[in-house]
């Protein structure tokens, strides 16, 4: 062998060499580069759990001192440490813990006080952590390991999110995050937040927000301003909130098809084609469930879109405007939408009296009653029920003639005695969970919905006969039962009896006893242009029992008071990429959503939900009395809510969206759920 080929297996030796050094500094970084990711990990949760630590603490105490010294002792339980800590700074802005372990563990608490928008607590750490292999290659014997955490803490001031817009648009430049434009009046109840700025164009309406405004930029803050603007709470400069990723709601995989016949009850499922309501004028139940518009949702024209539950002959309501007490003659209201009959029966505060002969007309201020002893003290804004036909039916606006109407009529000549008999009739619709569908009793899958009480309508019976009810079709309504009281002034009615499902109509010979009262009646409108109000949320048997303000126990089927469960009779409109809702035109949409779907009532998927989010731009066109009960979940797209309209998302962050604009010239009222949790949350790591 040639003295080339000794040089040549010389070199071998010492690329092996070079490479037996690369090769351990690989295995030192994987090793002890391993270990001290692992050992951050860890400690990262000890200074989140600190931070949150702190704010918890600092919510129930407001004390800088037992705050940080809760997070010191959160850190200390978490990474294990048993010698006692010695610490500084405990009661001021920042403290610092020094542990004297093996691997020099430090953490210090810092807190910062941002006004309104809450204090927040940063937790840092640091420690040195022992390597093995990187020593031999001249390392060091240790590494530097930290992490840091940021939580805030909410005033207690603050309250639910009625707008939360997530876009950080306008900090800096570029387009808006929150637009009020156009002569709305807005009325906000709740906080709301920007990610970006506010921006306002709204001329001389302005509007009121029963709350507080936060937003990024500009620094100090002052989004909307006095006078046009009336703000109870404060305006200051918050932090990035994240998207609250609700949970996709259950998607019904059947295929639907619109059903445009009028009056026709819609069922959830998945809509390949925009439904494009359009033309003349017409009314649509939504039967409870999940509605997956693929194509989207458009509406224009005349139209009513609703899943509410109402009665016939919802009944002509108004409210008191001054105490009753002591004598009275004379019952002061707000003006009456129609007239009351003479010799007829008003009800307030639980109390029946006798109208006299003149009756009272239309528009009158006042109801002229006979003289009678008030028991105990009626208040100002007490329910005035009357003997009448509200003037706005539900199911009749808009022109779409779809109101339900019951009569009464004497036969036969055996059965009920001779007399005068007040009748007052609910609708039902029974609601399937877990089953294709269902018509009682009240069970695990089975819930049964009852609609607040119609008008009272009399009947005379000249000798002993039956009494025939006769309903005409009312929207959603399965079955119709029938409450009796055997006078002619509308009180003391108990059940009797109910149609039958799919009957509207029954004949009554006789009603057994002991037997529950009706539910309570409605509300008076908001508006003179408006239908009545569904009952407040009560204890049941009392309160709402059919809609937005009802639910039950799902392991029994019972009623129960909410927030519940569920909420029977709640629906979800779901659009996935390519879907837009667009409601504008003469239609009007009043549409509850439910506890089980989180209150959300339109959902658009985002990138936390779906690799094809949504970021469509929405258009929410209402006319007189379009309603939304529940959230606008919508947190890649746009939202522009316009128009004539009144919108309410009664839940804990109304609108969720990318980008929300507030325009057009009618009024817009978006409100915060107090019954649910409010969002942003009171405590919640922001780093």
């Amino acid at each position: 062998m040639g003295k080339g080929s000794r040089v040549q297996r010389g070199q071998a030796i010492v690329m092996i060499a070079l490479m037996l050094v690369v090769l351990f500094g690989f295995l030192g970084l994987a090793l002890d580069g391993g270990r001290g990711y692992v050992d951050r990990r860890l400690m990262q949760a000890a200074v989140d759990a600190a931070a949150l630590a702190a704010a918890y603490d600092y919510m129930n105490q407001t004390d800088y001192a037992q705050a940080e010294q809760a997070a010191t002792n959160q850190f200390t339980n978490n990474q294990r440490l048993y010698t006692a800590p010695s610490c500084t700074g405990y009661g001021t802005l920042s403290a610092s813990c020094v542990f004297g372990d093996s691997t020099n563990q430090v953490l210090t608490v810092v807190a910062a006080d941002h006004s309104l928008a809450g204090v927040t607590f940063t937790a840092t750490a640091v420690h040195q952590v022992p390597v093995t292999v990187m020593q031999v290659l001249g390392s060091g014997p240790t590494m530097r390991v930290g992490a840091t955490a940021t939580a805030v803490a909410r005033r207690a001031d603050t309250n639910g999110t009625a707008i939360l817009t997530l876009s950080p648009d306008g900090c800096p430049g570029g387009s808006n995050s929150l637009t009020f434009q156009g002569n709305s009046i807005t009325t906000v109840t709740g906080d709301i937040w920007s990610n970006g700025n506010i921006f306002d164009q709204s001329g001389a309406a302005g509007g009121f927000v029963n709350g507080n405004v936060f937003d990024i930029c500009p620094a100090p803050p002052a989004p909307l301003t006095p006078p046009k603007w009336s703000i109870t709470g404060a305006q200051a400069n918050g932090f990035n909130i994240p998207d609250p990723n609700y949970a996709l709601p259950p998607i019904n995989a059947t295929s639907q098809t619109w059903n445009s016949t009028t009056r026709s009850v819609e069922q959830p499922g998945t809509y390949n084609a925009d439904p494009h309501l359009s033309g003349g004028a017409g009314c649509y139940f939504l039967a409870a469930g999940v509605y997956n518009f693929k194509g989207g949702l458009t509406q224009l024209g005349g139209f009513i879109s609703s899943n509410e539950l109402r009665p016939p002959d919802e009944p002509n309501l108004t409210s008191t405007t001054s105490a009753l007490t002591g004598t009275i003659t004379s019952i002061p209201v707000v003006a009456l939408q129609v007239a009351v009959p003479g010799n007829s029966t008003v009800t307030v505060g639980g109390q029946a009296f006798t109208v006299t002969s003149a009756g009272a007309a239309a528009g009158a201020t006042s109801i002229p009653v006979a003289s009678q002893t008030v028991s105990g003290t009626i208040a100002t804004r007490s329910v005035v029920v009357t003997m009448a036909r509200a003037l706005r039916q539900f199911w009749d606006m808009n022109g779409v003639g779809c109101g339900s109407s019951f009569s009464l009529a004497a036969l036969g000549s055996t059965g009920f005695s001779s007399g005068a008999y007040s009748v007052e009739v609910t609708a039902v619709r029974w609601e399937a969970n877990g089953v294709p569908n269902c018509s009682g009793p009240a069970s695990p899958a089975c819930y049964e919905r009852e609609s607040a009480p119609s008008m009272c309508r009399t009947v005379t019976l000249a000798s002993s006969g039956n009494i025939k009810v006769s309903v005409t079709t009312d929207p959603g309504a399965d079955d119709f039962k029938v409450y009796l009281a055997t006078n002619a002034t509308c009180t003391g009615l108990t059940y009797c009896t109910h149609t039958g499902t799919g009957n509207s109509n029954v004949t009554i010979s006789s009603c057994p006893t002991g037997q529950p009262s009706p539910p309570d009646v409605q509300r008076p409108p908001l508006a003179s242009t408006l239908p009545n109000t569904n009952p407040v949320a009560a204890t049941p048997p009392r309160g709402d029992l059919a809609n937005e303000g009802h639910c039950v126990d799902t392991s029994t089927g019972s009623d129960i008071s909410c927030p519940g469960a569920w909420t029977p009779g709640a629906v979800v409109l779901y659009l996935p990429n390519g879907g837009c809702v667009d409601l504008h035109g003469g239609g009007d949409s009043y549409l509850f959503s439910g506890y089980q779907y989180q209150r959300v009532l339109l959902y658009e998927p985002g990138p936390e939900q779906s690799s094809q989010p949504n970021t469509c731009s929405n258009n929410v066109n209402g006319n007189g009395f379009t309603s939304l009960i529940g959230m606008f979940y919508v947190p890649a797209a746009s939202v522009t809510i316009n128009g004539n309209n009144t919108y309410q998302a009664t839940i804990a962050g109304g609108v969720v969206a990318w980008t929300a604009a507030i325009t057009g010239t009618g009024g817009v009222a978006i409100t915060a759920d107090p019954t649910l949790p409010t969002f942003p949350s009171t405590v919640r790591l922001i780093q």
